[in-house]
């Protein structure tokens, strides 16, 4: 039947595949959870008696489940991959939680895997639904900023990490866990790609090897100086968004932001002086009529999961765009993939 529900499988019952995927699909009437994967009985049997679903032992189990329509990679990071392929070849639809990949090579094997397959492939990148996310795309479609000098994205917090997303050897480190979502945010942002990557990772707070403090900057020619910054030891955290621009900047923690601007169009430029400075003072005595308004931004009743579903469902029922593209996720996975080559951090 055309209406009845899309048959999903997840593997891994940690704190993506359960609090996230596995809420959203039973809380989607487009979906229903037919099957688990996940080591750990306990997680099994929560997921029988809750779901109502077959649970097994080893990701195989679901990747042969029969009708099976979407499979959902949510594992150790660096089990994506085979686990993924595996799916596709399979005949399932494949969600891969973030990072994707390790490499732009990876990336490819994976496209070229659900291009053979003729299935959909796809990342699970919420953050492109957040309401303050939108609300920046606005702003920097207004012109208010004019044309744009910085683009800085933070994300602050002191958390002493000591699970297994802190050891390299199971992909863990901010640059799989935090910077995938908002470098993505900002890469939608840049009306060019970027030329040149800087990265700075340290291992500062948390337990294990893995990077916990990030820094990138990326530049080009025809773009503005962009930071993002991911960072697990700032005890006082800086704004999550700051952009400025030659007519105004915008800068806001995620809920409240405060834009200010002038109208370019209508005051005039000052008059350059090469001769010494009238009465030994500096700058044009030039006086902005500013504008300023300060907005908080509301909270949508439908998360951003089950928003992310209905953009699937669209896609596999009447053939809508693919909302996170693996060709996307590409270009974020060549920035991660160059940050690791420069500083060790592999």
């Amino acid at each position: 039947m055309a209406d009845a529900p899309l048959r999903v499988g997840i593997i891994g019952l940690g704190r993506s595949g359960w609090n996230i995927h596995a809420d959203a699909i039973a809380d989607h009437e487009g979906f229903e959870l037919a099957a688990v994967a996940d080591p750990v009985e306990e997680r099994r049997q929560e997921a029988e008696e809750r779901f109502g679903c077959a649970a097994h032992a080893e990701p195989e189990g679901v990747i042969g489940t029969d009708g099976l329509d979407v499979v959902v990679v949510a594992t150790p990071s660096h089990t994506h991959v085979p686990l993924t392929v595996a799916a596709l070849e399979a005949g399932s639809h494949v969600v891969v939680e973030k990072p994707m990949a390790a490499s732009v090579a990876e990336m490819d094997e994976l496209i070229a895997a659900a291009d053979r397959a003729g299935r959909v492939l796809t990342c699970y990148l919420p953050r492109r639904l957040d309401v303050d996310f939108d609300f920046v795309r606005e702003v920097l479609a207004s012109d208010l900023l004019g044309r744009l000098v910085l683009l800085r994205r933070s994300v602050h917090r002191f958390q002493r990490r000591a699970d297994w997303q802190m050891l390299r050897k199971f992909g863990g480190g901010e640059l799989s866990n935090t910077v995938p979502h908002v470098l993505d945010q900002v890469l939608l942002l840049l009306e060019e790609e970027p030329t040149e990557v800087y990265a700075d990772l340290r291992h500062t707070v948390g337990q294990g090897d893995a990077e916990d403090h990030v820094k990138l900057i990326l530049r080009g020619q025809n773009i503005p100086l962009t930071e993002v910054e991911s960072s697990l030891c700032m005890a006082i955290p800086q704004p999550a968004w700051q952009i400025t621009g030659t007519t105004g900047a915008l800068v806001g923690d995620g809920r409240t932001f405060t834009i200010r601007w002038f109208d370019a169009a209508a005051a005039n430029a000052p008059h350059l002086d090469e001769g010494p400075a009238a009465g030994r003072r500096y700058g044009s005595g030039e006086t902005i009529d500013w504008q300023e308004e300060v907005r908080t931004l509301g909270r949508g009743t439908r998360s951003a999961a089950l928003r992310y579903y209905d953009r699937l469902e669209a896609t596999l029922r009447a053939g809508a765009d693919l909302f996170v593209t693996p060709e996307s996720v590409r270009r974020q996975i060549g920035i991660i993939e160059e940050a690791r080559r420069q500083t060790g951090y592999a």
